[in-house]
């Protein structure tokens, strides 16, 4: 009774699987899209960094390491574990390694910018139109000249090192071996690359430019879409997932946009604000004022706002904000006012306090820390100090 149905199955199996046959052969490919649509799905992979229980009265104790660069350090960065750590001042350069320190006899013409991988494998060191990248030895990999004012740099764990700048290419990255393995122009001759960032892997870019527009570019600098944010950019922040972008422009307006362009929101911070830090999940956005004109009466507000751009707090500080920074996990944020550097949790509660020593400089420049704020690093006006 079974075996006719059973045939019949088989038949229209067949039918169906010829059919399907026909089809495919005379499918038409549609050209690829410009912009992803949103129901495309993302394929980067965020690996989790292992986490460590902080302290924060501990932690804020005192520096662990100290070291003395006679001017103000410019920039800082630190590896994912903390075992890497690197500073730079205008003539002088220090990477801190578990064994030893390294670069500390070179001189420099005018080094801005320094960038260790989050694996603490490489290091890259802007100094005047040179961008140089090291391994973790201090071995020197290549030294790539990029013909002009270097304004960012930021180097990959598989060694790839991102610059941005004033001459053409504006933006590009160099490969270990010093090979261009991509570049990108804005297409406008009078454009600058001011600020850029990335979200894990260099999956994909946001980049500031002199025109007052914002562009999203995949792993290969290739242009995916632009936006006008009529105003001057001042920072931009990308999530790890490359799902939620963050734009500052100099009216102290906030944009937030999503991977496809579209735009979520708004909000104008009532105080001069120069740079936004966020969570890397963009769950939350952090501000820092400035008083350019060294007002009395002016408000050193920070603050905190949540992905809708909701304020979730705001902190009147006494005195000038020097530096900013989320952990990873969201925790703790990082706040220093003159001499203070201060340690909240996500609810502005505040858990310790660092007082800083007239032998370590006058405040507090630059700041970046492990992504569970176990270790950080920090520059003064004449000293890198770390603690933890």
């Amino acid at each position: 009774m079974k075996k006719p149905a059973f045939l019949i199955c088989v038949l229209l199996v067949s039918a169906v699987i010829i059919f399907s046959g026909c089809v495919s052969e005379y499918e038409v490919t549609e050209p690829p899209k410009t912009t992803p649509t949103p129901e495309e799905t993302s394929t980067t992979t965020v690996t989790p960094t292992p986490t460590q229980t902080v302290d924060p009265i501990q932690l804020l104790s005192g520096p662990t390491w100290s070291w003395s660069s006679r001017g103000r350090i410019k920039e800082v960065s630190i590896s994912d574990d903390g075992n890497y750590v690197g500073g730079v001042s205008t003539q002088k350069a220090i990477i801190k390694t578990p064994d030893r320190n390294l670069l500390t006899n070179n001189r420099w013409l005018n080094a801005q910018f320094i960038s260790v991988s989050s694996s603490g494998e490489y290091i890259a060191i802007a100094d005047d139109d040179f961008v140089k990248l090291y391994d973790n030895t201090g071995g020197e990999l290549h030294s790539y000249n990029t013909g002009g004012t270097i304004n960012h740099i930021g180097v990959l764990d598989n060694g790839n090192l991102i610059q941005g700048g004033e001459k053409s290419p504006q933006l590009s990255a160099v490969g270990v071996k010093g090979n261009e393995v991509w570049n990108w122009e804005p297409g406008i001759s009078t454009a600058k690359v001011l600020v850029f960032d990335y979200s894990a892997g260099g999956q994909n870019l946001l980049v500031g430019t002199q025109d007052d527009r914002v562009y999203y570019l995949n792993s290969e600098g290739k242009y995916i879409w632009f936006k006008n944010v009529f105003g001057e950019v001042e920072d931009v922040k990308i999530s790890d997932d490359g799902e939620r972008l963050y734009v500052l422009t100099d009216d102290n307006t906030i944009h937030s946009f999503d991977k496809y362009a579209n735009k979520n929101w708004e909000k104008e911070i009532d105080i001069n604000t120069v740079e936004i830090e966020i969570s890397p999940d963009g769950n939350y956005i952090l501000t820092k004022p400035y008083n350019a004109d060294d007002s009395f009466s002016f408000k050193n507000q920070v603050y905190l706002l949540d992905l809708n751009g909701n304020v979730k707090w705001m902190k009147q500080m006494g005195s000038d904000v020097g530096v900013i920074g989320i952990s990873d996990d969201s925790k703790y944020v990082v706040i220093s006012e003159g001499r203070d550097l201060r340690m909240y949790n996500l609810n502005g509660d505040e858990r310790a306090t660092y007082h800083l020593d007239s032998k370590y400089g006058m405040f507090f420049v630059c700041l970046d820390m492990t992504p569970d704020a176990s270790k950080m690093a920090l520059g003064t006006t004449n000293s890198l100090l770390v603690f933890g």
